[in-house]
């Protein structure tokens, strides 16, 4: 179980390497390192899901509510207990700080593409023009009937 933790972490902090990489690449618009690293992302994902596959395996022999790391980790040495706990707190941190960079992430493609779609709204003349046309059904707005000088 250690050994899965290790690489489980291993793994992950390779998933917060390229999310804090996607932010500069997102920052920069290189659209061909975003895609590298989506490839790249792909390949961790799948290690991960065997990774955590092979993990509920290793306590299949407890009954789900207790299928958890600390669960397993009270069956340990004292030594073995520490350490499997330590590397559980690690991932777990690694965890959320993926979880933040994400979402960093997601906000920037997100003003990304509101400003592209105002870029394309100011580059893209609006079909209601205000100028005459004789085909115009519309009727306008009725004309008022005081008229001021000043």
């Amino acid at each position: 179980m250690i050994d899965l933790m290790e690489k489980l972490l291993t793994f992950h902090r390779g998933l917060l390497q390229l999310a804090q990489q996607k932010t500069e690449a997102i920052k920069k618009s290189d659209i061909h390192a975003l895609q590298q690293m989506m490839a790249k992302e792909q390949k961790y994902v799948m290690a991960i899901r065997q990774l955590e596959s092979e993990r509920m395996s290793l306590l299949s022999h407890l009954p789900e509510e207790d299928r958890t790391v600390r669960r397993y980790a009270e069956q340990l040495e004292e030594t073995e207990r520490t350490k499997l706990l330590r590397l559980a707190g690690d991932l777990s941190e690694t965890i959320a700080r993926l979880k933040e960079q994400n979402e960093l992430n997601m906000q920037l493609l997100q003003q990304s593409l509101q400003f592209i779609h105002f870029t394309l709204d100011l580059m893209i003349p609006n079909e209601q023009d205000v100028t005459y046309d004789p085909k115009r059904t519309d009727e306008l707005p009725p004309r008022s009937s005081f008229e001021a000088k000043t």
